[in-house]
């Protein structure tokens, strides 16, 4: 792990109108290692990192790279000196080529015409250097897992230099094996010097992945240190602001408790046109139903189903009053 901070952000201020994002926030991550940023909602995490890949100007605060001042005048202009984000909702061409994707508005040319071969053995470089050299440069995006569609992901930014990789919630489209395929790629940037931030709301991912980090309340930073040295508990408390004891309360609900339970919801055997292929459930009064599965397993269709949203092969669904 580095010692010296390979990023450092320093007193940084964003208003938006009267409305103080960001209130003078210290952040800093140093080569090789993996540093969580987290906060509920609207704690400034966001704000934080446009500011930093250039998305958006700060009002006041420094931003150093490598010891250097690091001011981009733009995402693209922070990409090409080092510094790329990784969004929640992935910004590829479905309908263009693995290698297309890793060049698209970057494109090596000589007197107009795209230098393909320099650019295909950039492409293999990048995927070899993540450990996915088996993805085919000429597959279409579109037809690509969810993993193999963040790796290229990560690949683009490896193709411009990339020395700080920020991902905003990574796995919150994938399932468990991907999540581990994704651990084990942040591992491996890491190992080869790369500082990494980690957005999160899952505190056991960032247990599980990150060296250290930050909490961030109010615009402010509140809270930082080494992930293995603290509890889920305390950077969840440090979010909030308080001791949670009970993190999740169960609150008092009418009804409930047979003979008396009267069922409002009623799924019988449930076939749509792919998914779901065979679900029911039973709804009753006074009652949370939770709804789980990893992605693909066909929640989303399940709810669009019941509500007429897409056709239904056979099955039943009643209301009750």
């Amino acid at each position: 792990m580095g010692n010296a901070p390979c990023l450092a952000m320093r007193g940084v201020r964003k208003c938006f109108g009267a409305t103080v994002a960001l209130d003078g926030v210290d952040f800093s991550v140093p080569a090789g290692s993996v540093r969580a940023l987290v906060g509920e909602n609207g704690a400034g995490k966001s704000t934080l990192m446009k500011v930093l890949s250039g998305a958006i100007a700060p009002d006041a605060g420094e931003m150093r790279l490598d010891g250097a001042p690091f001011a981009p005048t733009g995402p693209l202009d922070a990409r090409r000196r080092g510094v790329a984000m990784i969004y929640q909702e992935l910004s590829l061409a479905d309908h263009l080529s693995v290698e297309d994707n890793l060049f698209l508005g970057i494109e090596e040319t000589r007197c107009g015409v795209v230098l393909r071969g320099r650019a295909r053995r950039r492409a293999g470089e990048a995927l070899e250097q993540l450990g996915h050299a088996a993805i085919p440069l000429t597959a279409r995006v579109g037809r690509l897992s969810a993993g193999e569609r963040q790796v290229v992901e990560i690949a683009r930014a490896m193709v411009t230099g990339c020395r700080v990789l920020v991902l905003d919630e990574p796995t919150s489209s994938l399932g468990r094996a991907d999540t581990e395929r994704l651990f084990a790629l942040i591992r491996r940037l890491r190992g080869q010097g790369l500082a990494i931030v980690y957005i999160s709301h899952f505190i056991e991912e960032v247990k599980q992945v990150a060296d250290t980090f930050t909490v961030l309340r109010d615009g402010r930073s509140v809270g930082e240190g080494e992930t293995a040295a603290v509890s889920a508990g305390d950077i969840v408390a440090l979010m909030v602001g308080r001791r949670v004891d009970d993190l999740y309360r169960r609150a008092r609900r009418a009804g409930g408790g047979p003979p008396q339970r009267e069922p409002v919801l009623e799924v019988r055997e449930l076939a749509g046109k792919t998914c779901p292929t065979d679900a029911s459930l039973v709804l009753h009064r006074g009652e949370v139903l939770g709804l789980a599965g990893l992605v693909g397993a066909g929640r989303t269709e399940l709810v669009r189903a019941v509500f007429g949203l897409d056709a239904v092969r056979r099955g039943e669904v009643r209301v009750g009053a």
